[in-house]
């Protein structure tokens, strides 16, 4: 059943589009925000990890895509304010670092806040189609579930192995320097 009026929610298949709706537009959100995140990445390895989740977020936004033409549905109508204020927050966060390695493990915490929000939504989603007996729409999200669960321990093995350490010892150093000589006039 299509909803009459996109703000209504009738049913749990209204329920499972505006979830979609809101997973395509904060892909397409996230997107845009990778773009923007990975000129700042100061680490190889975080801007190669980066450069792959952005690979597959487009991935995830056509992969939504599809989902759509199977219900033959279209997936625009809502804007995630969700991922929209997450952005917002990060790059708030991220602004305020004036350590790279510190502003490193900030752009871990931002992309790890968004994807969290987005497991979220996948799995609901998910759960939606099951109920509905619409298996091929959940396999297709599962799918994209497991890279976002894929994509959020690869950020935590990288935090933890090398940008969150990098960013202690690099505080601690800057911390100790031994100022400059001054000039006795």
């Amino acid at each position: 059943m299509t909803t009459q009026n996109k703000q209504d929610i009738f049913d749990l298949y209204d329920l499972m589009l505006e979830q979609l709706r809101d997973l395509y537009d904060g892909e397409l959100q996230q997107i845009t925000f990778l773009e923007r995140q990975s000129k700042i990445a100061e680490s190889f390895e975080l801007n190669e990890l980066l450069t792959f989740h952005l690979r597959e977020t487009k991935h995830h936004a056509q992969r939504i895509k599809e989902v759509f033409e199977i219900l033959n549905e279209d997936p625009k109508g809502e804007n995630c304010d969700g991922i929209k204020g997450l952005i917002k927050e990060s790059q708030k966060l991220v602004t305020r670092c004036v350590n790279e390695e510190v502003r490193d493990a900030a752009l871990i915490t931002a992309i790890q806040h968004i994807n969290h929000y987005e497991m979220a939504g996948y799995g609901t989603s998910i759960a939606y189609a099951k109920t509905l007996e619409r298996h091929e729409i959940a396999e297709l999200l599962l799918d994209t579930l497991r890279e976002e669960k894929r994509a959020d321990m690869g950020l935590s093995d990288l935090a933890n192995n090398q940008i969150n350490p990098d960013a202690k010892w690099s505080a601690i150093v800057n911390k100790v320097r031994i100022p400059a000589p001054t000039k006795v006039k």
